[in-house]
C-alpha cells in the first residue's frame, strides 16, 4: 500500500511537470512510468506458475537434543525470464528452533534457472518435528503486488531421541502405574508377605543380576543353583495392567511440557525393562503405533521409536480403542492441561484405573495424577 501510495505521487508530480514545465518530458516520464507499472505487474502474474520451490532432503533423520541439522530449500523456474522478488516463510515444530532471520528467504532468479538455499536448525526437545514451507509469495519489482506461490506438501522431518537416563521411580507411582484403583484397602494387602508381580503369578520373580543393583536384593539360595547372581523382584505391587500410553496434545503447551512427558515415558518403561518387566506401549508417530516391550528388547530400538512421537491430529480420536480394552487401567503420559481431557479419559476405565502423569499442573483435576518435574523427579499431586 505504502509503495503504490508513493507511485501515485510520482505519478502526480509527473503530470505537473508536463502541464507546467515540460510538456514533452513529462509525458516521457508519465509513459515510461505507466509502461513500467505494468510490465512488473504483468511479469508477476505469468512467472507465477513457472517457480517451484521443493524442500531437500526430507527423510527422517535422527538427532539428540541440542544438536543442530540443515536443511535445504531449492528454488527453480521454468522460464528465461527473471523472477521478481521471491519471498519464502519456514515454519517448525515446536520442538525445533530455527533463527528469525533463516524463517524468512528472500531470493530473485536473474540469470540461472535454480538457486538452492541451506539454513539450520536447533533440536530442543525429544520427538518427532518437522520443518515446513508456512507460505511463499512473488512480488514485483515495484512492490504493488504480492501473489502467494504454491508450496510444497512434504517436511523436512527430523527424530529428536530422548535420553537414556537411569531413575528409580518412587514404589507408589509403580503402584499406581499397574494397579490403579489405590485405596487403602490396596495398600494394606501390598503389604502382605505375597505379592502379585507384573506377570500375574503370585510369589516373587526374578531376573539376572545387573551391575549396580544392591547386594541385598540378591537370592543367594538361588543363585547358588543356577551358577549365577539372581535379583528378586519383590516390590509390593499388585498388577492388573502394565499398559502405558503416551499422548501429546495437538494444542502444544511448549517444547519443555512436550520433553519431559516424552522423557518421563522413555525412563519408566526403560526402568521396568531393566527390572525384568514387561509392559506395553501406545503412542502416535503419524499412524497409530502399539509395541510390547521386554526385558531383551534393545532400549535403543524404543529410543528411536520415542523420537517419533506425535500429537494425534486433532480430528482423531486421542487413544485407540485397545488401550482401555475391557474397562482396564493404563497408565497416560499426558503434556494436556484441559480438565475435561481428564475427566473423559478417565471415564473410559472404572473406579481410578487411569494413572496420570504429567507436566507443569499444580493440582489435581482427577484422582491418581502424578506430575514429573525437569530432574524427571515424579510425585503425586
Amino acid at each position: 500500500m505504502k509503495n503504490i501510495l508513493e507511485y501515485i505521487i510520482c505519478l502526480a508530480l509527473a503530470v505537473g511537470f508536463a502541464h507546467y514545465l515540460n510538456g514533452r518530458g513529462g509525458f516521457l516520464i508519465i509513459t515510461v512510468m505507466v509502461i513500467g507499472a505494468l510490465l512488473s505487474v504483468g511479469l508477476d502474474l505469468y512467472v507465477r506458475k513457472k517457480i517451484k520451490i521443493d524442500l531437500q532432503g526430507a527423510r527422517l533423520g535422527y538427532f539428540g537434543k541440542g544438536e543442530k541439522a540443515v536443511f535445504e530449500l531449492e528454488v527453480s523456474k521454468s522460464t528465461r525470464l527473471p523472477t521478481p522478488f521471491i519471498e519464502i516463510v519456514v515454519g517448525s515444530s515446536e520442538n525445533l528452533f530455527v533463527e528469525e532471520d533463516d524463517k524468512r528467504i528472500r531470493l530473485t532468479l536473474v540469470n540461472r534457472r535454480h538457486d538452492r538455499v541451506s539454513k539450520s536448525l536447533e533440536t530442543i526437545g525429544c520427538g518427532g518435528g518437522y520443518v515446513y514451507v508456512k507460505e511463499a509469495y512473488l512480488c514485483d519489482y515495484l512492490g504493488f503486488v504480492r501473489l502467494r506461490l504454491e508450496v510444497p506438501a512434504e517436511r523436512f522431518e527430523v527424530g529428536v531421541l530422548p535420553e537414556i537416563i537411569d531413575i528409580v521411580p518412587d514404589r507408589e507411582l509403580l503402584r499406581s502405574a499397574v494397579d490403579t484403583n489405590n485405596d487403602d484397602e490396596d495398600e494394606e494387602r501390598e503389604t502382605a508377605d505375597t505379592s502379585f508381580v507384573f506377570n500375574g503369578t503370585p510369589g516373587y520373580d526374578h531376573r539376572e543380576y545387573i551391575p549396580g543393583d544392591p547386594l541385598k536384593r540378591v537370592n543367594w539360595k538361588l543363585s547358588s543353583k543356577k551358577d549365577d547372581l539372581f535379583v528378586r523382584l519383590d516390590e509390593q505391587i499388585v498388577s492388573t495392567s502394565r499398559v502405558f500410553a503416551l499422548d501429546l496434545s495437538p494444542r502444544g503447551f511448549g517444547a519443555v511440557s512436550r520433553d519431559r512427558i516424552i522423557q518421563g515415558c522413555f525412563s519408566i518403561c526403560l526402568s521396568m525393562m531393566r527390572s525384568g518387566y514387561e509392559c506395553e506401549l501406545y503412542f502416535y508417530s503419524g499412524e497409530r503405533t502399539h509395541i510390547k516391550l521386554t526385558p531383551s528388547d534393545d532400549p535403543q530400538n524404543l529410543q528411536t521409536m520415542l523420537s517419533r512421537a506425535l500429537p494425534v491430529p486433532e480430528n482423531e480420536d486421542r487413544f485407540a480403542q485397545e488401550v482401555f480394552m475391557d474397562g482396564r487401567g493404563a497408565t497416560v503420559f499426558t503434556d494436556e492441561r484441559d480438565r475435561a481431557f481428564y475427566e473423559s479419559t478417565a471415564s473410559l476405565s472404572p473406579g481410578g484405573m487411569t494413572c496420570f502423569i504429567t507436566y507443569g499442573i499444580p493440582a489435581a483435576f482427577v484422582q491418581n495424577m502424578w506430575a514429573v518435574n525437569d530432574q524427571l523427579e515424579f510425585s503425586k499431586i
